[in-house]
């Protein structure tokens, strides 16, 4: 039986608009990773699941702070480097498919001046 992970995202414009998002995604298994990641952290390997095209169906990275010089890379440490400057959410195989078609390592590089805490919520499938 596959695993419910619901989200609920509001965005308002002060004064104006506002855009709810709910939904529900039904993986067949998920991952919570938390894990420090010193200051002046260069290059910090986070395995996210195993080898297997196109697996993740939802992605999400936390951080107990954010700025430019908190990073993430995926897959390879000669990847482009992705500013952690809020927390990131991939929702729906497309999006995860935006980071890399099979994103297996999450490489975290960390100059912002403090340690801090990156929580990691992965949605995938089990079986290929």
């Amino acid at each position: 039986m596959a695993e419910t992970i619901k989200y609920s995202l509001s965005f308002q414009v002060v004064g104006g608009t506002t855009i709810p998002i709910t939904g529900e995604i039904y993986p067949e298994a998920y991952e919570k990773i938390k894990i420090d990641v010193p200051n002046a952290t260069e290059d910090l390997s986070v395995n996210l699941q195993p080898d297997g095209t196109n697996m993740g169906e939802f992605l999400l990275i936390k951080s107990s702070t954010y700025g430019s010089e908190l990073t993430y890379k995926v897959n390879d440490t000669t990847a482009t480097e992705i500013i952690l400057d809020g927390p990131h959410a991939f929702i729906g195989k497309g999006a995860v498919g935006i980071l890399d078609s099979s994103p297996e390592t999450l490489i975290f590089s960390n100059n912002i001046g403090k340690d801090v805490t990156v929580e990691i919520l992965l949605g995938r499938d089990a079986t290929a």
